[in-house]
């Protein structure tokens, strides 16, 4: 039990820095006031969270306690405490700081996230040259529950789809990828051609999946969901109920048995995205975190939770060498898996009027035509633009860090139909 509380604990610290809060160091003064949290406790009274209540942690935020049902009863009082004081001031949520009886029934599911400090080592056998190429491509740009609209998302999946069909650029099998937009990018369509690529795919074959999209509110375990045309905002913790979560997305990742999977999110959380739906952000001022200028992008945890990286490499990590081959063996081509992130934790990915693209798939897609296809190449051509150009376009006080992590130091592949060795 000393052991599952440990490992309950550190988790705490990884969601802890993913919001803003390295556990040690306070947040600076806390917003959060006895009013705030009065009324908190109230809205749990009229809806239903009878035995839940919320205190301030050691940071100033907010931090749930008491006694749930179920994991639902926690999203609901998790969603309620961001609409008074805002996401950044509510702290993830653990079973070590609340009871909850559908947690206490499934320990064993529950200490699984002991995967995200000691996650089974990743590689292995190399794969053969590539066999097959696939691709799933999702731009969501229309919301049907009043999320506000992207103008340019399906224009970048698009883009991205134009690349891998184009006969001479990536050369994919039109019939191999698979293009969803607005509304045929439904929660149900998205799942299911997941699941589609999780079956068919075999080892010697490569895998690109590519989503633009709004992100949801950090949930429970402060991750940052994808949101479909049909993703629900009412009540507000149905967006993260009929969103793509990171379950459906770690469970698509560990389940694939591609040895080659390169998995593109130009998505983040920011709370101008939510502006016109009712009761969604807090009522109150700046200070609680509801100014547009929120956000919240992809994190070294949630790349490390997504993909299962023991020891995650960083696009700026020097590669490590390679073991020699015998004589006459062929040269291994690149493999393994690669989560590319638009933009860092805390951060918001920028659409452009002058490019008619969201800034980062612009670059990226620009970087793989210009080299070969190159992930990569594609990668490190981009990341400076793109941090370049949303400063002289949004401000120069605007960051915008687009994030790449793999799994294994050898993670050029490319995009691109190679020759036979």
């Amino acid at each position: 039990m000393k052991q599952a509380r440990s490992v309950l604990a550190a988790w705490l610290v990884g969601v802890s820095m993913l919001l803003g809060a390295p556990v040690g160091a306070q947040v600076g003064p806390t917003p959060v006031t006895g009013q705030h949290l009065q009324m908190i406790n109230a809205a749990f009274a009229r809806n239903g969270v009878a035995a839940g209540r919320v205190a301030l942690d050691s940071f100033g935020r907010v931090a749930l306690a008491g006694e749930y049902a179920d994991e639902r009863e926690v999203d609901r009082a998790f969603s309620l405490a961001q609409v008074v004081v805002g996401i950044k001031w509510v702290s993830p949520v653990t079973p070590e700081n609340i009871r909850v009886k559908e947690w206490e029934k499934r320990l064993g599911n529950l200490f699984a996230r002991s995967n995200v400090l000691n996650p089974p080592t990743r590689g292995g056998i190399a794969p053969g040259p590539i066999r097959n190429r696939y691709a799933l491509v999702v731009g969501v740009g229309r919301f049907r529950y009043g999320i506000h609209p992207l103008e340019f998302a399906a224009r970048d999946a698009l883009a991205y789809h134009q690349f891998l069909i184009d006969p001479r650029r990536g050369q994919f099998q039109p019939e191999n990828v698979t293009l969803l937009t607005d509304e045929n990018a439904t929660r149900a369509n998205i799942a299911a051609m997941l699941d589609r690529l999780r079956g068919i795919a075999q080892e010697d074959d490569l895998v690109t999946i590519y989503i633009s999209s709004h992100g949801s509110p950090p949930d429970k375990k402060g991750a940052v969901n994808v949101v479909t045309y049909d993703t629900e905002t009412s009540p507000r913790e149905r967006i993260w109920q009929t969103s793509i979560t990171e379950e459906i997305l770690k469970d698509f990742v560990e389940g694939i048995r591609a040895k080659r999977l390169v998995m593109v999110l130009d998505t983040c959380y920011s709370n101008g995205a939510y502006r016109a739906v009712p009761g969604f952000l807090p009522p109150g001022g700046k200070s609680l975190g509801a100014s547009d200028s929120e956000g919240y992008g992809i994190s070294r945890d949630y790349s490390r939770r997504l993909i299962g990286a023991k020891d995650l490499v960083l696009e700026n990590d020097q590669p490590r060498a390679m073991a020699p081959k015998s004589m006459g063996a062929a040269a291994e081509e690149p493999w393994g898996k690669v989560l590319i992130g638009a933009s860092g934790s805390g951060e918001q990915s920028w659409e452009s009027d002058k490019l008619r693209n969201s800034i980062f798939t612009y670059y990226f897609v620009d970087g793989l035509t210009r080299y070969g296809g190159s992930v990569q190449q594609a990668f490190n051509y981009a990341k400076p633009r793109v941090t370049s150009y949303v400063k002289e376009e949004k401000g120069n006080d605007i960051d915008q860090n687009p994030q790449a992590m793999a799994t294994v130091p050898q993670w050029d592949m490319r995009l691109v139909k190679t020759n036979p060795r």
